[in-house]
């Protein structure tokens, strides 16, 4: 990617921070996520949830699913955090700013897809992570759910270009990363870290943004962000992908990231990966669900 390129992709998405479609408490609560765990009060979320009814009223219901396994769905957000705890439920706010964040009218890619493998992507890296002793499991949920943001800068500043590299991928069968590259000379993973740094993420997310797609070339966090990308295959592998069929092979235990996973998590060894992607099975209608939930209508089956 040329110099200039990289300019007008940094100008461009310096616009999408003040987008009126943007929840007030989106960027704040992304300065949360990026303060460490014993810097976040619980009533420092609660105030920021509190400014805005749509935000709250939509993070109970999603606490109301059968995802989060609670016998008596928490009644306010003060209690949903003490319930599920404070790491989850800003990352659970969090989707549901985004969820509303960006106009659908300037979409290629169709949002109840988008989000659906977003938020897929999620819960797999949390369940993936769970089987792995030392790995943060909130850590790869947040990673999941942000991996692909760059689609949004995309959908929304790039619109034409991004709705030709979608229209190449669905006629050839093949990943979206490759089209973008082939038609825009650039992917969603550029816009997406330039986003990521925009918005201040934090370091480990924007290397997980910038790299899922080129593990080799992450300089750090390389096993979250190996983690990522695996659970990204997976979910395209079990039909939470992008809307289109993507006619590529793949073969997890032969993926670079599998053997970067394993050298730092040496419990992953013993993962039986086909009851995995059995679990995985039993839980694509709960995560249809949620996105139903979070988009406020049932999302297009694929």
């Amino acid at each position: 990617m040329t110099a200039s390129l990289a300019a007008t992709i940094r100008e461009r998405v310096q616009h999408i921070e003040i987008m009126p479609a943007i929840p007030a408490v989106f960027l704040p609560l992304l300065q949360l996520l990026s303060s460490s765990k014993e810097d976040v009060k619980v009533d420092e979320v609660v105030r920021l949830v509190s400014y805005d009814s749509t935000i709250a009223a939509q993070c109970l219901r999603m606490m109301a699913s059968p995802l989060f396994g609670l016998a008596q769905p928490p009644k306010s957000i003060k209690g949903a955090v003490i319930s599920l705890g404070l790491r989850r439920v800003e990352t659970m706010l969090l989707t549901c700013c985004l969820g509303q964040a960006f106009p659908a009218k300037k979409w290629a890619l169709d949002p109840a897809v988008f989000w659906r493998h977003s938020l897929g992507c999620a819960m797999v890296c949390r369940k993936f992570s769970e089987k792995l002793a030392t790995a943060d499991a909130e850590e790869a949920y947040m990673g999941g759910l942000l991996h692909d943001i760059g689609f949004m800068v995309n959908c929304l500043v790039f619109s034409k270009e991004f709705a030709a590299a979608m229209e190449r991928a669905c006629q050839e069968g093949i990943p979206l990363d490759e089209a973008e590259r082939a038609t825009m000379g650039f992917t969603h993973c550029e816009t997406g870290q330039a986003l990521a740094v925009e918005w201040k993420l934090a370091d480990e997310v924007v290397e997980v943004i910038a790299n899922h797609h080129a593990i080799e070339q992450s300089q750090r966090a390389q096993p979250l962000v190996a983690l990522v990308h695996l659970s990204d295959l997976l979910c395209r592998m079990r039909g939470l992908g992008y809307g289109y069929y993507e006619r590529h092979k793949v073969d997890l235990i032969a993926d670079p990231a599998w053997a970067i996973l394993l050298k730092e998590h040496r419990d992953l060894d013993g993962v039986d990966l086909v009851r995995f992607t059995f679990e995985l099975d039993e839980a694509v209608e709960e995560i249809h669900a949620l996105v139903s939930t979070v988009l406020g209508s049932a999302p297009a089956r694929t």
